[in-house]
């Protein structure tokens, strides 16, 4: 292995740490050594995190450095109202004056976000490791965006060259609430650096990659679209597992913000009385925020014969529900720039190969599931229309989409379009 050929990926998730923030790396790190680039890993370590995959540890065979998840006291604990930073997700803090009062405390000292502590931390680490000569390329990829001051400090610091990667956008995203006008300023200003002192930015969806060359035009020529995929060896053995009885539903991930499951669970209520000989039902892996919890809830109390709630599974586990569903859902809200989301489960329900409820706007999802023939799209936020949708669904299921178009978007193949990245550089 050449010396060139080394590269850090820094990503605040990696195994033990679950949830799909990891895939990205993990599969990176996985099936760069193939495609000629030995890889080492700097992630955090967070005993805290409350999403875990102990099975997906061993999957990459890879050096992985752990910076601590430092976490500093919040204004909320410094002025008594209760509450932290913690590892909480912001819609588990409480509703009322109280909750939005340590949600804004809270937030004060999120100068990008709450990871800040870690990034610090990571920024020595790595630091310590360029000057040993272990890669000569880095690689960070957020949320959280505070990675990206890890690739910035390392290339200012070392020469090395830096890839920033985006699985979300940052201050341009529709989910982006800061804390005060100062966070907003800080965001863009930040976001700006690294776009401008970056080797090349990689956005994980079509229309990100367009708004961003929109956006800093100057930077357009840098800027790379690559997707999230799926990996093939996660699906070793599921083929062939038994189906449910009925006509089951599976969804995986969180529902959160715009991206509510209200108008599709009116839906499936609905076409359930008029349909009981079809045997619907839902199936929820994940967790979700705080008013979507809310509407879930209600809905198992009402409807318990509709509705099962596996809650967060390791991934593979949450691959093999999925796997013995009849049809997967996917939701995308309806809010500014969702149409630049294009949500890394999307992938995996493609290879699965059951028919997609696609409830979601115009954009890169709706073009992904409409150019394979994947399954009918609907209003996210339209009971009327989805319960149509769901009606076609059962009356005339469409085929699997075409695996050679598919295979596309297989990890490996991805992991190669990145090395060849990096060589460019």
């Amino acid at each position: 292995m050449l010396a060139e050929r080394r590269v850090l990926l820094v990503s605040y998730f990696f195994p033990p740490l679950g949830g799909g923030g990891m895939l990205r790396a993990l599969k990176l790190a996985k099936y760069l050594p193939a495609a000629g680039w030995e890889p080492e890993v700097l992630a955090a370590d967070d005993p805290r995190y409350h999403l875990r995959d102990e099975a997906a540890l061993g999957e990459a065979d890879c050096w992985v450095h752990r910076a601590p998840a430092r976490r500093y006291p919040s204004a909320a604990r410094l002025l008594g109202v209760g509450g932290g930073t913690g590892s909480t997700s912001r819609s588990r803090r409480g509703s009322g004056w109280r909750g939005r009062l340590r949600t804004f405390l809270a937030r004060l000292g999120e100068l990008p976000d709450q990871q800040v502590g870690w990034s610090r931390a990571a920024r020595a680490k790595a630091l310590n490791l360029a000057r040993q000569g272990r890669f000569s390329t880095v690689w960070t990829t957020s949320p959280p965006h505070s990675v990206h001051f890890v690739g910035l400090v390392a290339k200012r610091e070392t020469g090395v060259k830096w890839v920033a990667d985006l699985r979300d956008s940052w201050s341009l995203n529709p989910f982006f609430e800061p804390a005060t006008p100062l966070h907003r300023v800080l965001a863009r200003r930040w976001e700006r650096l690294v776009v401008a002192e970056a080797d090349a930015l990689v956005c994980a969806t079509p229309r990100m990659g367009e708004l961003y060359r929109r956006i800093f035009p100057a930077a357009a020529r840098k800027i790379r679209v690559i997707t999230n995929g799926y990996d093939e060896a996660d699906f070793a053995g599921l083929d062939g597992l038994p189906p449910r009885a009925g006509a089951v539903i599976g969804h995986a991930g969180t529902f959160y913000g715009a991206r509510r499951p209200d108008a599709f669970l009116a839906a499936l209520e609905k076409v359930s009385d008029e349909r009981p000989e079809a045997d619907l039902r839902f199936i929820e892996i994940g967790t979700s925020g705080l008013e979507a919890e809310g509407a879930l809830q209600g809905f198992l109390r009402r409807r318990p014969d509709l509705l099962t709630r596996l809650g967060n599974l390791p991934h593979r586990r949450a691959l093999a529900e999925l796997a013995r569903c009849r049809f997967t859902l996917l939701v995308v809200g309806n809010q500014p720039g969702a149409e630049t989301v294009l949500t890394g489960k999307l992938f995996e329900y493609l290879r699965l190969g059951r028919p997609i409820l696609a409830c979601c706007p115009p954009g890169d999802a709706a073009d992904l599931v409409r150019s394979l023939g994947a399954g009918p799209i609907a209003d996210p936020d339209g009971p009327g229309e989805i319960a149509a949708a769901l009606r076609r669904l059962l009356d005339e299921p469409p085929p699997p989409p075409d695996r050679g178009r598919v295979e596309a978007y297989e990890r490996s193949r991805l992991a190669a379009e990145t090395a060849a990245l990096f060589e460019s550089l």
